[in-house]
């Protein structure tokens, strides 16, 4: 599990809900240093202590660990139309153009590997 990436969306769902970190903690039950710490990922969170900030927060443990988990194509596709939805015509040609140029270039790297 990569926590940096969990205390990163952990961070961004608290900053969507327009709390601080000190209203965050006291709502679950830790100190806002826990919850600093979890965003940092300088300490491992617990699946209870994860739960209740799911809650708190309106979304799915899956969704905060979707970077972890296998079957998370479909919150990672709702993060993308995120960065997508503000972007004038030639933004979303460039990033198209880029993310194609990137998907490439993994596919290719991956062939590599298996000869």
């Amino acid at each position: 599990m990569d926590y940096k990436l969990l205390g990163k969306r952990i961070r961004a769902a608290r900053l969507s809900a327009g709390l601080s970190q000190e209203q965050l903690a006291e709502m679950v039950g830790l100190t806002s240093q826990h919850i600093s710490h979890t965003e940092v990922a300088s300490t491992k969170i617990s699946l209870p202590a994860l739960v209740r900030i799911s809650n708190a927060l309106h979304t799915s443990v899956d969704r905060l660990l979707s970077d972890s988990i296998h079957d998370s194509k479909a919150y990672l596709m709702d993060d993308l139309e995120a960065v997508f939805a503000d972007c004038d015509p030639d933004e979303v040609y460039v990033m198209l153009e880029a993310a194609n140029a990137i998907k490439k270039s993994i596919r290719v790297r991956k062939l590599k590997r298996i000869d």
